[in-house]
């Protein structure tokens, strides 16, 4: 009982944890659509399309959220090595894959900032934001293949008994 209390506490903190992602993403997308809709200077066509990537980036954010909250609730009740699982983090493969996709839409808005300062290190810098995503999706991919693993194992190991 004692040990069911801490893993309790874990995923309490862990939710907590995603409540506020969830409110700094809300509030970054806010911010970014406050910004774009009251300034008063012009604005250039690759300003909407980067605030656009960031709201579509946003809400996929919030999909992965309530995805990764599925998943401490299995784990609450010692389901962690099972098929639904594994249909959860299949959605949280794509959705990653999405926001690694739709990042790339911030690239014209780096070339572009870039070549009003003059400023070619823009373009890598960019550049490495839009990898973020890549990499992220690469270690879910890595964390579903060894769930995957652990549980056919699992299940290998409940036929067997």
């Amino acid at each position: 009982m004692k040990a069911g209390k801490t893993v309790i506490k874990k995923t309490l903190v862990l939710r907590i944890t995603l409540l506020i992602t969830a409110a700094i993403l809300i509030l970054f997308g806010f911010l970014m659509g406050i910004q774009l809709f009251t300034s008063e200077g012009e604005v250039y066509a690759v300003v909407y399309i980067a605030v656009a990537v960031v709201w579509i980036d946003m809400i996929l954010g919030l999909f992965i959220v309530y995805a990764l909250n599925k998943l401490l609730t299995l784990i609450d009740r010692d389901e962690i090595f099972s098929s639904h699982t594994l249909t959860i983090m299949n959605r949280v493969q794509k959705l990653t894959l999405s926001i690694a996709i739709a990042t790339i839409g911030l690239m014209p808005f780096f070339f572009t900032l870039a070549e009003l300062d003059d400023a070619p290190g823009l373009v890598l810098f960019g550049a490495g934001i839009v990898f973020i995503p890549f990499a992220i999706h690469v270690l879910v991919v890595v964390l579903k293949e060894t769930l995957s693993k652990a549980v056919s194992i699992k299940q290998e190991n409940e036929l067997t008994i």
